[in-house]
C-alpha cells in the first residue's frame, strides 16, 4: 500500500510539473523575476583527422571521433531594491564535458562553474561581485578566438591572463555616446576554486575599453597582477588592441594584436618571457547562411629579449553554419600547427540552440 501511495504521489507531482502549476507556485512565493536559460550544444569532433603520429602531432591527440557536450544551464533572478538600483542574482553551470584542471579537476558541469554572482545595476552601470569573466579576457574570447582559434589566441602559447575568475569585483560602465569601459579587481582561486583558499599575494587588475562609430568598434584591454596563478614572484601583463567592422554586402571583419608577458617565469627570478599574437577573422552572412574564416598566430616567444626557436604556432579555421528557426548546425575544419610539428586537421560537426 505504501509503495502504491508513493507511485500515485509521484504521478501527481509529474502531472503538476508538466502543467506548469509548480512553476507558478514558485512565482507566488517570490516576487523576484526568475529566468531559466541555457544552451544545448553537441558536436562530433576529431582532433587528428590526418592521423599524424603523436610524436609529430601539433594537438598531441589521436583518439578518433568523440562526442563533445558543451551544453549548460543558468538561473537568474532580479528585482528593484531601490529606484534605479536593480539587484540580480545568477548561478550558471559550466559545459558538461569541461574540467577545470587549474583548480583540482573540478567538473565543468556543476552549478556555479560559469558566471555566478550577485550584482547591482542602473543607468549608472553594472556592478557584479563573484565569478565572472575578466574584462580583458572578454575581448580575447570574442570575437578574436572564434571560430576555433582559441588554441592560439586564447589558451595557447605564453598564457598571462585569467579568463573566468572567482573572488572578483567587476564594474561595467553605462554607454557614454559611443564609449564604454569595464574594470575589475580580484584574487586567484584556491586549489579547488574556493573563496577561502585564495593565495594572499595572487591578485590582478583587468580593464577594457570600447569606442563605436558608424559600423566600426575599436577595442583595447589590459590586465596585470602579481603571483600569477599562485606562483610566487611570477607577475603577469597582457594587453590587446583590436577592431571589428561591419562591411557592406553582409561581410564583416575583426582583427587584434596581443602581447602576453610573465616576469620571473615559473618563479625563477630574472626569467622574463613574452609572446606576441594576432588574430584576423572574416565573415559573410547571406540570410540564414553564415561563413567564417579565421587565422591566428603566436610568434616565437622571447626569453629576456632572445627569441626561443620553435615556439610559434598558428591555426587557420573555416566554419559554415546556418540559422534555422533558432537552431544552429555547423561544420568546422581547422588546421593547427605548433612549431615544426605536423599540422593536425581538426574537424567538427555540431548543433547548437539557446533557450
Amino acid at each position: 500500500m505504501d509503495k502504491m501511495f508513493k507511485r500515485t504521489l509521484l504521478g501527481a507531482t509529474i502531472a503538476l510539473a508538466s502543467s506548469g502549476v509548480m512553476a507558478k507556485q514558485v512565482g507566488i512565493n517570490s516576487d523576484f523575476t526568475v529566468e531559466v536559460y541555457g544552451v544545448a550544444a553537441i558536436s562530433l569532433v576529431n582532433y587528428n583527422t590526418t592521423d599524424n603520429d603523436l610524436a609529430d602531432s601539433s594537438t598531441g591527440i589521436d583518439q578518433g571521433y568523440v562526442v563533445e557536450n558543451e551544453s549548460r544551464i543558468g538561473f537568474r533572478a532580479h528585482k528593484d531594491m531601490f529606484e534605479n538600483f536593480k539587484i540580480t542574482m545568477q548561478i550558471e553551470s559550466g559545459y558538461v564535458d569541461n574540467t577545470d584542471w587549474g583548480h583540482g579537476g573540478v567538473s565543468g558541469g556543476v552549478l556555479g562553474f560559469r558566471d555566478t554572482y550577485i550584482g547591482a545595476s542602473g543607468d549608472w552601470g553594472n556592478l557584479r561581485v563573484g565569478r565572472v569573466l575578466t574584462p580583458t579576457y572578454e575581448l580575447i574570447d570574442w570575437p578574436f578566438s572564434n571560430p576555433g582559434l582559441g588554441s592560439v589566441f586564447d589558451w595557447g602559447g605564453i598564457n598571462a591572463h585569467y579568463d573566468r575568475q572567482s573572488n572578483q569585483i567587476r564594474y561595467d560602465s553605462a554607454k557614454m555616446g559611443g564609449f564604454s569601459f569595464a574594470a575589475s579587481v580580484g584574487r586567484d582561486d584556491g586549489a579547488n576554486g574556493g573563496g577561502l583558499e585564495t593565495t594572499k599575494d595572487s591578485t590582478f587588475v583587468s580593464a577594457n575599453a570600447k569606442y563605436s562609430f558608424d559600423k566600426v568598434t575599436l577595442m583595447a584591454g589590459v590586465e596585470t597582477g602579481s603571483d600569477f596563478r599562485k606562483v610566487e614572484n611570477q607577475d603577469n601583463l597582457t594587453y590587446l588592441f583590436g577592431a571589428e567592422a561591419s562591411l557592406p554586402g553582409g561581410f564583416g571583419l575583426a582583427a587584434a594584436y596581443k602581447v602576453e608577458e610573465l616576469d620571473n617565469f615559473e618563479g625563477i627570478i630574472g626569467a622574463n618571457v613574452d609572446q606576441a599574437s594576432y588574430s584576423i577573422v572574416g565573415q559573410y552572412w547571406n540570410g540564414p547562411l553564415g561563413i567564417k574564416l579565421g587565422y591566428a598566430a603566436n610568434e616565437d616567444a622571447k626569453l629576456n629579449g632572445m627569441k626561443v626557436e620553435d615556439t610559434d604556432s598558428n591555426t587557420v579555421s573555416l566554419q559554415v553554419m546556418g540559422v534555422i528557426d533558432g537552431f544552429v548546425p555547423y561544420v568546422r575544419v581547422a588546421g593547427r600547427t605548433l612549431g615544426s610539428l605536423d599540422t593536425d586537421i581538426v574537424t567538427r560537426f555540431g548543433l547548437e540552440y539557446g533557450f
